[in-house]
């Protein structure tokens, strides 16, 4: 099965976990938003990949998905997304994909996300203090990264369980 792994990031989460799942499967090529090839004929499986910001996925890959139904269609089709609140990932998904492409998915996860609070700039530097300042007050300590049961349990979906490499 070919796979194009349409992915946005911003800070590198996304595009890292697009390549740890690329990894796993064999015949899979990773596609920029930015970067998208004229023809998605050569491929069997589309796999989206976008960060969450503030609640919504990027903006050229929700365009995509919207653009692209009929094509995303006739496609084996798997949704991730990287963020800081996987707890909210059903709302993510419900508030920014077609439903029609939601039904369809074999496979739709919150894989978690990296934090590197040295790389974000303005407003995300604010928000993120925020954010950490609110959860402390709580007691609540939260560690970001990309959680490797839920990418492989994404692969196991997408695959049916069928051996990957």
């Amino acid at each position: 099965m070919k796979t194009a792994i349409v992915y946005a990031t911003k800070y590198g989460s996304t595009k890292k976990a697009a390549e740890i799942i690329a990894e796993k499967l064999s015949n899979c090529t990773l596609i920029d938003i930015h970067a998208l090839p004229e023809s998605f004929d050569e491929y069997d499986c589309v796999i989206l990949g976008s960060y969450v910001h503030m609640g919504v996925l990027q903006r050229d890959i929700r365009a995509f998905a919207l653009g692209q139904i009929r094509l995303l269609l006739q496609k084996k089709l798997a949704i991730f997304v990287c963020c800081a609140f996987p707890e909210n990932a059903e709302t993510y998904f419900n508030n920014n994909i077609p439903p029609q492409l939601l039904k369809h998915a074999s496979a739709c996860e919150a894989l978690g996300g990296e934090f590197d609070r040295s790389r974000l700039k303005g407003m995300d530097r604010m928000v993120a203090r925020m954010v950490l300042k609110a959860d402390h007050a709580k007691g609540i300590l939260r560690t970001f990264s990309l959680h490797d049961d839920k990418i492989e349990a994404f692969v196991d979906k997408l695959t049916d369980g069928e051996a990957t490499v």
